[in-house]
């Protein structure tokens, strides 16, 4: 028997004249996704009346092109179909069967007919396939709250009967919204900042500031681990390595010990920004949430904030550091994060921040420094990694 998958959108729908831009980029995104799980498959995929149907020539392994399928953007849910001829005899088949081997006593038909000259309405196809249900398996209706739904969607070609709707990642398809650089430490902020900037339709690179040799390879090492995780939404990635000591031990020799995290991430930004434009990527994502650090103000984030000009997205801002977690914990992030690093920020960390940072101050203390000089010289010293 060979195997289907359904797959529905939701908010693409909103897209009336530029639907057809989003739904280009699903379908190559699903491609992709099932490709890298599934590299033996032979498959067909075609739009038909909003819902992506994908055929595979020979059956297949379900829960591989679940996963393959729940790392795609765009798609609010899915579920594998068994597919009919327009005939209600074979439609009510299928329903008995794929009822008949769920376990629980009550069910519900839910029909949608996308082909208005099928000749049975919806509820007229839930009446008479629930019937024969209840005939063939003794299970009772219940509308409200079934223990089994089935669905049945009549479309042209023929129908589609399911039981088992899968909840999508929802959002919009990788791509869609243009490329960003994420700003990716080895904590739990940053990557889950870049997952919702992937859920958004943002293609993502990343970029990671290390002190080495002040601090040791695993710092760099986890990144790297933590760029192929989130690349799993994805499906090429680069990520660059800035090697960021330098700057650092100008501005501890040279700046006021209070000012040192504000110029710190003053700096990446610029060296973020230089990337980002010469890459043409049109934003600056960060895992910055309001007021949870000391650099995390609104006067600081202001200040650092003030070193470029391209567009700062922080997608965590009104999140709190339980909600964080839980999220890492769900695309698999968390057990990257946890494990301990040396973060380049905390490396040279002043005994008392300042939390209420004044422009004016800062950027009196960045006069000592060549800021220029020190900008191009990390610029010239980013690795590049293909992930």
């Amino acid at each position: 028997m060979k195997t289907t998958f359904l797959c529905h959108y939701s908010e693409i729908g909103l897209k009336k004249g530029n639907r057809n831009y989003f739904e280009r980029i699903l379908e190559q995104n699903i491609r992709k996704s099932i490709e890298r799980a599934l590299p033996e498959s032979e498959f067909s995929i075609h739009l038909d009346y909003k819902r992506f149907i994908i055929d595979f020539k020979e059956q297949v392994e379900e829960e591989r092109v679940g996963t393959a399928l729940h790392r795609v953007f765009g798609i609010v849910n899915y579920a594998c179909v068994r597919k009919t001829n327009l005939e209600l005899s074979e439609i009510e088949q299928a329903a008995v069967e794929l009822i008949s081997a769920k376990e629980g006593k009550t069910f519900a038909i839910r029909t949608k007919r996308a082909d208005k000259a099928f000749p049975l309405n919806s509820n007229e196809v839930n009446v008479r396939v629930g019937a024969k249900v209840v005939e063939a398996t003794g299970k009772s209706v219940d509308l409200t709250i079934p223990e089994i739904t089935c669905h049945i969607e009549i479309m042209k070609q023929g129908a589609l009967v399911y039981v088992d709707k899968i909840q999508g990642p929802g959002g919009l398809p990788v791509n869609s919204s243009g490329k960003v650089l994420v700003l990716l430490s080895g904590g739990f902020d940053s990557p889950v900042a870049a997952f919702y900037a992937m859920k958004r339709g943002a293609k993502c690179s990343f970029i990671h500031f290390h002190s080495y040799p002040y601090t040791n390879k695993f710092s760099q090492e986890k990144v790297i681990d933590l760029a192929k995780k989130l690349n799993e939404y994805q499906f090429k990635s680069r990520l660059y390595m800035v090697p960021f000591a330098e700057t650092q031990e100008e501005i501890v020799f040279n700046c006021p010990d209070r000012l040192r995290v504000i110029l710190y991430r003053r700096f990446m930004m610029r060296i973020a920004e230089r990337l980002a434009r010469r890459k043409d990527l049109k934003a600056v994502v960060t895992g910055e949430s309001l007021g949870q650090v000391a650099s995390q103000t609104l006067e600081n984030i202001a200040a650092i904030e003030e070193a470029i000009t391209l567009p700062v997205l922080r997608p965590l801002v009104g999140m709190d550091k339980n909600e964080i977690i839980q999220v890492a914990r769900k695309i698999g992030t968390y057990e990257i994060s946890v494990k301990p690093h040396d973060d380049a920020c905390t490396r040279f960390m002043p005994r008392q921040p300042e939390t209420r940072a004044k422009l004016e101050k800062v950027l009196e203390a960045e006069k000592s420094l060549d800021v220029e000089d020190l900008v191009e010289k990390a610029f010239q010293s980013i690795e590049i990694l293909e992930i």
